[in-house]
């Protein structure tokens, strides 16, 4: 019996199967930007680890990342902002790299930032600060974090006042943490069917 089951009783998929809802299959292009200064043992330490988990966790909750890699870039206008090279409309592009742009984390040296840049659908995941699940509601697995932060359309809402960016913060750790702990996430699959609308109204 694993930690879900031993917690809760039964598996999220059981409870998925038992409320007769349906799992759901969201496409993820993943970009590892070409100009990255991540040592080769770092990449692969993240990929099994934080990366790994994160797709397992959704997985386990009845949503299932149907992931394509492949190489991007980030470059950088005369302006100084980000430009990003490999990116797909329509689609959540998920983009691995050392750091976060300094336009987006303003120096706050952040493991992720998720938003909608110049069309497309961005998660921006610093591979050496990303973390896996650690405490519940504080310590939260960076991709599972963003993405919720994709599948709730809080990157598609205006920023807003600092009690109503921590609110959508508050949310999203939640459900991050009832999937950690193998909660029923009706609510997670029901956003993520949400979302798939979401983007093919983007293509």
């Amino acid at each position: 019996m694993n930690r879900r089951q031993l917690l809760l009783g039964a598996g999220p998929l059981a409870l998925c199967a038992e409320s007769g809802d349906s799992p759901v299959e969201v496409p993820v292009v993943c970009l590892t930007n070409a100009f990255a200064a991540t040592k080769p043992e770092a990449v692969r330490a993240f990929q099994a680890g934080v990366w790994r988990e994160a797709v397992r966790t959704f997985a386990d909750c009845g949503v299932h990342l149907r992931v394509t890699e492949r190489a991007g870039e980030i470059l950088k206008y005369p302006s100084w902002r980000p430009r990003f090279v490999g990116l797909e409309r329509g689609q959540v592009n998920v983009v691995l790299t050392d750091t976060i742009p300094m336009d987006w984390d303003h120096g706050r040296q952040l493991a992720g930032g998720s938003t909608v840049y110049e069309g497309y659908v961005v998660c921006v995941i610093s591979m050496k600060l990303a973390r896996g699940f650690g405490l519940p509601l504080l310590a939260m697995n960076t991709v599972v974090h963003e993405l919720l932060h994709v599948f709730l359309g809080d990157v598609f809402e205006p920023r807003g006042g600092r009690v109503r960016r921590y609110g959508r913060e508050a949310r999203v750790d939640w459900e991050a943490t009832r999937m950690w702990l193998g909660a029923d996430a009706a609510a997670v699959r029901a956003a993520a069917r949400a979302h798939l609308l979401r983007m093919q109204k983007l293509r």
